[in-house]
């Protein structure tokens, strides 16, 4: 009995911890990990275009290497990957800074992982074509 409280009790610590990793996608983010000009939708300036990726978690990364998996969307659903990225971080660091690099206007998903591939969390962003 008390082996399976303890079981349920790490299972649900595991899943919770999981839980507090945040992704942010910004302009700029300063060296301590501020968002300048957040948000989920971009307007594309015409050439390839940068976004700084913030991944937090407020009880700390729990990883020396954080994976990036982009894939533009075709729906909330169906995507293609576009870019498999990587960045070494500190694992006691609370967040990490990514520039990433968008080729074309389009809606992307990206997933946060791991060293060992597992599933840290997902952000979703757009890129809208500008108005001229």
């Amino acid at each position: 009995m008390n082996k399976t409280i303890l079981l349920i009790t790490f299972c649900l610590l595991s899943f919770c911890s999981k839980a507090q990793y945040e992704v942010l996608f910004c302009t700029n983010a300063d060296s301590l990990g501020n968002c300048k000009e957040g948000g989920n939708e971009f307007v594309w300036n015409g050439e390839k275009f940068p976004l700084h990726l913030i991944v937090m978690n407020k009880n700390g990364l729990g990883t020396p290497k954080l994976k990036y998996m982009m894939f533009l969307m075709k729906n909330d659903r169906e995507g293609v990957l576009n870019a498999d990225l990587s960045l070494s971080v500190s694992p006691l660091g609370m967040f990490a800074v990514k520039k990433i690099f968008f080729f074309k206007p389009g809606y992307y998903k990206i997933d946060v992982l791991d060293e060992h591939d597992k599933y840290l969390a997902t952000g979703f962003v757009t890129i809208t074509d500008r108005k001229d």
